[in-house]
């Protein structure tokens, strides 16, 4: 049985009860009301009876003042009479209202009324004196026969209406006696519909648990064998694995863990993670934030920072990168942490020498560039010696000698240019990013010459960024050479440079965007340009140019953005390269080695 099979067979129990008994509930309220309705008009009949009575009262003390005051003639008398009579209206009134629509009884009541209305027109003439003394036979004989039909027909109703209350109260018993046995039969069905209904239900759930527990015996069984493969998976991956609770205590570590952190996995276990996994800034050499806490706070998967190194309990030091993330239950609740590293203190050193490679084979490809330009202005310096040993007219030697002066310094300006292109401080340093591109322009004015190719640039004024310029230098002219290839000969490349103001993602800077008039670049193949060893050109590429360049610009704390760009009409690849104003670099991470 499944678990929604399970649910209803739950649901039924629970609710199928519950709405018979609410049946009966208003089965039993509806026979109740039947019995109190029936039982109100016993009570309608009572309280009619009631006020005919309290009426034959009233008339007595009016007929009783009225006989007093013919027998005194004293006024004193006539108080009962006049206590009495606006009562008996109000009674009069009661009683058409308790009536309602009762023909009978509504027509004996008017027949009283009409009585009572003779009675007091024989009472006004003796309250008025006219009438004869007390001893006036027929006078009073007349009185009493009014006042006895009055009686009579007050008696009527009572009749009435006595004969109506035991013909309701037979009605009462009845009732009460069909809503016992019907309260009973009921109670008596309900209670074996509800017997026989629990019973296979819970038949049904004893045998849903039963095969519920095998189910459940059959997925511990597989759960452990589960886990016992997945345990032995995480053993046997090269990576190290540490896997947390939500508290950041140690549950879990595999072999390579055990290796790089110096614990066993039974010292570990319970452990907090700040003390087996203890991480610190290789260059400050300050302790890293521990990143189960940062997982905790942003419930995402979070890599360590560059120059992260790991010291294992028994002093040992590995460079290691890693990434942490949540394990998260089928609710989307947060049940541990699971950390997962690899030492990369060879990769590391193996980067920096495919960096030292790299650098001299920009050094390799700007050397010929150089060397001609460097011989161009001392052939014309020699010429210009020649002249000046064979002229006369000063006017004409000092115009030699002038132009001699200009294609010196511009020797020496190429010069100064290639010496600081590895001449590195030991600090980053203010940096003028249009000084900085006029001199790698200066430096590939042979190469871009022999391409035929148009540098355009934007008009911008000085901007300054913090950094090394020799790795800078590096990152330029790799782009720059790639826009020139890119655009072949007679192409066109533009430079804009402009302001980068502090947004939620970086800080203020400087943007520098190159574009060229290539074919662009595919989707797939922007994708992996960043990555080493992957080239477009060939065998005349190493794939080395922008996987380093991008390493330097992220070193500044800065990044690399490629596409297809449409600036003046360039339809080509465009690079835009963000470097912040402060710079994130120090000597201590340089990624380039100087070469001196």
């Amino acid at each position: 049985m499944n678990l929604h099979e399970f649910r209803r067979i739950l649901r039924e129990t629970l609710f199928v009860p519950i709405l018979t008994l609410l049946l009966l509930a208003g089965f039993v309220l509806g026979q109740i009301w039947n019995t109190d309705k029936a039982q109100m008009w016993l009570d309608h009949s009572d309280d009619i009876t009631d006020q005919i009575q309290t009426l034959s009262v009233l008339v007595v003390d009016q007929e009783t003042g009225l006989r007093g005051f013919q027998l005194t003639n004293d006024p004193v008398m006539l108080t009962p009479y006049h206590a009495a009579a606006p009562q008996i209206e109000s009674a009069f009134s009661s009683l058409d209202r308790l009536i309602g629509s009762d023909a009978e009884q509504r027509a004996a009541l008017v027949q009283v009324h009409d009585r009572y209305s003779l009675w007091l027109g024989f009472a006004e003439p003796i309250l008025a004196g006219k009438a004869g003394a007390a001893n006036d036979h027929d006078l009073n004989l007349r009185g009493k026969q009014l006042m006895d039909h009055l009686r009579s027909g007050l008696n009527d109703m009572r009749m009435i209406q006595e004969h109506q209350r035991r013909r309701r109260s037979a009605l009462v018993h009845r009732r009460e006696h069909e809503e016992f046995l019907a309260i009973l039969i009921s109670a008596i069905l309900v209670g074996v519909f509800l017997g026989f209904f629990t019973r296979g239900r819970i038949r049904n759930m004893s045998r849903s648990y039963n095969r519920a527990l095998e189910e459940a015996d059959q997925r511990t069984e597989e759960a452990a064998e589960s886990r016992q493969w997945f345990r032995t998976t995480l053993e046997s991956i090269g990576d190290a694995v540490i896997a947390c609770d939500i508290e950041g205590r140690v549950n879990f570590m595999n072999a390579i863990a055990e290796t790089l952190t110096g614990w066993d996995v039974d010292d570990a276990q319970g452990e907090p993670l700040h003390e087996v996994f203890y991480i610190i800034n290789e260059t400050t050499r300050e302790r890293c934030e521990n990143p189960v806490e940062k997982v905790l706070r942003l419930r995402t998967v979070v890599g360590l920072a560059n120059h992260t190194a790991l010291i294992s309990r028994d002093g040992a030091e590995y460079v290691i990168d890693d990434s942490a993330a949540p394990i998260l239950d089928a609710d989307g609740r947060l049940t541990g942490i699971v950390l997962v590293f690899r030492d990369v203190t060879e990769a590391r050193r193996s980067e920096a020498a495919l960096i030292a490679s790299e650098k001299l084979a920009v050094a390799g490809r700007l050397a010929a560039s150089i060397a001609h330009e460097i011989h161009n202005p001392l052939d014309s310096v020699a010429n210009l010696h020649f002249l000046l040993s064979g002229e006369s007219d000063a006017a004409k030697r000092a115009e030699y000698l002038k132009l001699a002066q200009q294609e010196v310094s511009r020797t020496m300006q190429i010069s100064r240019t290639m010496l600081s292109l590895y001449r590195e401080p030991n600090a980053p340093v203010q940096v003028d990013l249009s000084d900085l591109i006029d001199g790698v322009l200066l430096l590939l004015d042979r190469r871009l010459k022999q391409l035929g190719i148009t540098v355009e640039k934007s008009t911008f004024a000085s901007l300054h960024v913090e950094g090394f310029p020799a790795e800078l230098r590096q990152v330029f002219t790799n782009i720059i050479l790639n826009a020139a290839e890119a655009a072949g000969h007679d192409g066109r490349i533009h430079i804009h440079m402009e302001e980068a103001p502090a947004e939620e993602l970086h800080g203020a800077g400087a943007i520098v965007e190159v574009t060229d008039s290539g074919p662009g670049i595919s989707e797939s193949a922007s994708q992996k340009l960043f990555q080493p060893f992957y080239t477009t050109k060939g065998e005349d590429g190493t794939g080395l140019g922008l996987w380093v360049s991008m390493g330097i610009v992220q070193k500044h704390g800065g990044a690399i953005r490629i596409g297809n760009g449409s600036v003046n009409g360039l339809q080509g690849a465009s690079i835009r390269v963000y470097l912040p104003s402060r710079t994130m670099a120090s000597a201590a991470t340089r990624s380039t080695p100087q070469l001196l």
